[in-house]
């Protein structure tokens, strides 16, 4: 009995101790998601102002070209970065997790050198090649543009790798367009202008404050690099490089692909009244964002533990704070939609840009819901699984706005991209239940219960 009995004592204190350590990781989690949906709501703040001063200044048409920009831009960047940035957060987070910051400076350093190049031909080759078409006429401020971002997502992605959530943030496009509005309302420049110039501050900005924080760290460590060290990290990196710069193109194909075929099919200001209707249902994920970023890391460490009830623990607690946000928002954008649309201006109220918000909504509540399905698999070992849901969700939302769209018009766009969301999530939430045993839908898992 007296055996027992000191089983079921040290069986009830490590089940204890191990409640406390998740709680614990739970409120750092919850503390430094708050901090970064803060800062994310600062940045939309400015993408929504930016995109209300370019339609009042400049006309519908105008904002159309300058979100056909951004969409230039986004997808240039990606593709010439080729997956790197992607495959330093797992190497700088293993790396930091055990105190080897000498070797994120090394690394940092080395892998910067090809990426500044690349940035630095695409700037020359747009500053000698204006004129060029896609959709709009493009000028020179495109390939400064390009070049910018390809250096600003390369830094924000190795500061998040090593835990810098914060600085990471403050490298999103909102903080990008804040400052575009700004400058619209100081000096009254062109949209395509403005966003280049500002690109370009941010790139300084990014590169700085990387550099500065791993060297700060770097002088700490002390360590000396092995002869094989550069071999061997240099493999990994290409490795990990491949299937990440895949995953990141097929999710481009995703987020952008409505409003690539609205420009091959509608007029720019269709496509302006398009994406303001995006922008206002893309609220929905606000939570998302902010766990996304901090996420990854606690998925990957219980699921490297063998802690499957802590893993669905933590997504229990992801679902309920997506779905505190998502449901009553989308009541909001339901009841106040065509009040929103109309800040834009009176062609925004049109009944077919509030049917493209509803639809869109939908979407967006359906994935803030799923939670964070594409990083739950990457960090738990379903990265093929992931790859092939993308494919199959781009492949569906490829096709459905190539019959749409020409059809529908906006209202086929936003069908289209909710078909994406409904697949890419549908699909993930299937794989994640035969794979891990829950639900990542929130209401189906039963997020009103006491964890």
């Amino acid at each position: 009995m007296c055996r027992s009995a000191h089983l079921k004592e040290a069986t009830l204190t490590n089940i204890s101790n191990h409640s406390q350590q998740l709680d614990g990781s739970w409120r750092r989690l919850l503390s430094g998601s708050g901090t970064v949906l803060l800062i994310k709501v600062l940045g939309a703040f400015g993408g929504f102002l930016f995109s209300l001063l370019v339609a009042r200044q400049f006309g519908d048409a105008a904002l159309g070209r300058a979100e056909l920009f951004v969409l230039a831009i986004t997808v240039g960047a990606t593709f010439l970065r080729g997956g790197l940035e992607g495959a330093v957060v797992k190497l700088f987070g293993g790396w930091s997790s055990e105190g080897a910051h000498g070797r994120i400076v090394r690394r940092f350093l080395q892998w910067t050198k090809p990426l500044v190049l690349v940035a630095a031909l695409v700037t020359a080759g747009g500053l000698m090649a204006p004129g060029l078409k896609w959709g709009i006429s493009v000028d020179g401020w495109l390939g400064l543009a390009i070049g910018s971002w390809i250096l600003i997502g390369w830094a924000g992605e190795a500061l998040r790798g090593t835990g810098r959530v914060g600085w990471y943030a403050l490298l999103q496009p909102g903080w990008w367009m804040l400052m575009g509005a700004v400058l619209i309302v100081l000096m009254g420049w062109a949209p395509t202008k403005v966003l280049s110039i500002t690109a370009l501050i941010l790139a300084v900005f990014g590169m700085a404050s990387a550099v500065t924080l791993f060297n700060r760290a770097g002088r700490l460590d002390g360590s000396v690099p092995t002869a094989d060290e550069k071999r061997k990290d240099n493999a990994v990196l290409r490795g990990l490089a491949a299937p990440i710069w895949l995953g990141s193109m097929l999710h481009l194909v995703l987020s952008w692909a409505d409003t690539a075929m609205l420009a091959a099919w509608m007029d720019e200001a269709a496509v302006a009244h398009y994406r303001a209707a995006f922008r206002l249902a893309a609220l929905l994920t606000f939570t998302q964002f902010a766990v996304n970023a901090l996420g990854a890391p606690t998925f990957g460490a219980l699921h490297a533990s063998g802690d499957r009830e802590g893993l669905r623990r933590t997504v229990q607690r992801i679902g309920w704070m997506n779905t505190a946000v998502a449901l009553p928002g989308l009541a909001f954008l339901v009841a106040l939609g065509p009040w929103l649309l109309g800040l834009w201006g009176d062609a925004f109220t049109a009944p077919e840009v509030y049917k493209a918000l509803l639809i869109l909504a939908a979407g967006q509540c359906f994935n803030a819901l799923c939670g964070p399905v594409m990083y739950l698999l990457n960090m738990t070992g379903g990265e093929r699984a992931g790859l092939l849901i993308l494919a199959v969700s781009a492949a569906v939302q490829l096709g459905a706005a190539v019959f749409l769209v020409p059809a529908l018009g906006i209202v086929g766009g936003a069908v289209s991209a909710a078909l994406g969301m409904l697949f890419w999530n549908g699909l993930g939430v299937w794989y994640i239940r035969r794979q891990h045993g829950f639900f990542m839908v929130s209401l189906i898992s039963g997020w009103w219960k006491q964890s």
